[in-house]
């Protein structure tokens, strides 16, 4: 039944892929994308958006079937809940930091789209390109785990104020660096200053939820970034236009980009606000530093070790492609930057809507085949991506990419999380990222000699097979955790019912 649930729902999103792609394939080799202009018919946007819509169609079908067919396997207590059921039994924490992530991505977004741009607008090479997000991320990785480790040791809301903190100067004087050194040495200090945002997170969520709530506070947590990025990239797409009307310049001119990405900063200050309120749950921290540096002592050692090794692979996908796919619209399908704001804009909201399907994946079949069908799902369309010459084509074709794969993203959070001890998390998601950044800033390295060489159908192969492997290797690693999640789960429910029923 649980595999029943599964495929249908993948059937469901395989129907929406096919009806929108058969059209898309075949035009579009006359659409001009040099123009400012977005139309929203016979182009990659009305494309985009249908395709968005399938989509949409789909995972309501999906989350529908999936979510009867748990009702009637678990009546009573057991049965799942809704999103507006679970958002009503969180913590006044936990909402708090919903609210964070509604807002955490505007900034974020807006520089996705514009900065590789920006300093390909001032004559940066490629390769110059790859090396910056090198050095960003392995900077970023390098600090992931003295990141975790001061999380463990000191809190995690402390964290989030630091860290940002040390990104925002960081960034701001990036775009007024006068050469290339600058820029790369700034790049390392933004990496350390990101580097605590992600390992915080999960172990906050964690740590402020029931085992029944978490599948959706990582989902929704999840989605809300997403929705935030979305925002994010269209406007990413669209200050270009103002700040070149509000300067008296052309919209290609590097001034333009530089006041484009100097508006998001503000934008990641407000998203702190609601951390100010934030009263952090009493939890186990560890006692010292030192005792978080023996790694002989920690007690998930098996785990955190599996766990970084997948990090790494997935982390080296991830830059050998998304740090490049502005460069590759643009490149590769000359579209302008509101095209690509927009189009970016579509795979956040695409991947924030088709999240809210995770948990009811999770019910149907575990977090651990999730992770293997959707990430092994995903692969196919981005060698398309690679291989289709049609802009309006590869939009539908990043759309499902993206959905797919996003679907995974809170699954793997959440199972990384369940793994370890609480005194551990941090130390876990500093591991994890430091992994994956490094990975990364690999990735990219890889990808600008790569691109520069023979174009981006080589990085994308690459990336391929780095998403099978560890996809694969998440199942042979961890087949047997959802068994022992759910009967964990089941344990403390009934504590927690026979507690209630003391009082």
């Amino acid at each position: 039944m649980k595999r029943k649930g599964l495929l249908t729902g993948v059937a469901l999103l395989a129907a929406a892929a096919v009806s929108t792609l058969a059209i898309p394939v075949l035009g579009d080799e006359g659409h001009g994308h040099g123009a400012e202009a977005v139309s929203l018919s016979g182009s990659p946007i009305g494309w985009g958006l249908a395709s968005l819509g399938a989509l949409f169609l789909a995972i309501f079908l999906s989350r529908a079937f999936l979510f009867r067919s748990r009702v009637a396997q678990q009546p009573g207590d057991e049965a799942p809940i809704g999103y507006l059921a679970a958002i009503r039994q969180l913590s006044r924490n936990a909402r708090l930091f919903l609210a964070y992530s509604i807002m955490a991505e505007l900034g974020t977004g807006i520089w996705a789209v514009m900065f590789n741009l920006y300093l390909i607008r001032l004559e940066y090479p490629i390769t110059f390109i790859g090396t910056f997000w090198l050095v960003n991320m392995v900077c970023h990785g390098v600090a992931a785990l003295p990141a975790g480790l001061i999380a463990d040791r000191y809190g995690r809301r402390r964290s989030f104020f630091i860290a940002t903190g040390i990104s925002l100067i960081a960034q701001g004087s990036l775009l007024f660096a006068q050469n290339s050194w600058g820029i790369l040495i700034l790049a390392g200090v933004a990496g350390f200053g990101e580097a605590f945002h992600g390992v915080t997170g999960a172990p906050f969520m964690m740590e402020n939820s029931e085992p029944q709530e978490r599948p959706h506070l990582f989902s929704l947590n999840s989605s809300f970034l997403q929705f935030s990025r979305f925002a994010g990239n269209l406007s990413g797409g669209f200050l270009p236009l103002l700040w070149a009307a509000l300067l008296g310049v052309p919209a290609l001119d590097p001034a333009v980009a530089r006041w484009a990405l100097l508006t998001g900063l503000p934008l990641t200050l407000i998203a702190l606000v609601p951390l100010a309120f934030m009263r952090e749950k009493p939890v186990e921290l560890a006692q010292s530093l030192k005792e978080l540096l023996d790694i002989r002592r920690l007690v998930s050692l098996g785990s955190i070790a599996r766990l970084t090794l997948l990090s790494l692979m997935i982390g080296t996908a991830f830059g050998l492609t998304i740090r490049f796919f502005n460069v590759f619209f643009q490149d590769v399908h000359g579209a302008s930057d509101s095209e690509i704001g927009t189009i970016l804009g579509l795979g956040a909201i695409a991947g924030a809507a088709v999240i809210l399907v995770s948990p009811l994946v999770t019910q149907s079949c575990g977090m651990v085949r999730g992770i293997l069908y959707t990430q092994v799902l995903s692969i196919p369309f981005l060698l398309l991506m690679a291989l289709v010459p049609s802009l309006s084509a590869v939009t539908v074709f990043f759309l499902l990419r993206g959905a797919l794969y996003s679907i995974a993203l809170p699954l793997r959070t959440q199972l990384s999380m369940e793994l370890v001890t609480a005194s551990e998390r941090g130390t876990t998601a500093g591991f994890t990222h430091t992994a994956f950044d490094l990975g990364g800033g690999v990735g990219a390295g890889m990808a600008g000699l790569l691109i520069a060489a023979g174009g981006f159908t080589t990085a994308f192969t690459a990336a391929a097979a780095l998403i099978l492997v560890p996809a694969v290797l998440y199942y042979v690693f961890f087949a047997q955790v959802d068994a022992e999640v759910a009967r964990r789960a089941l344990s403390e429910r009934a504590q927690a019912r026979a507690i209630h029923g003391v009082r």
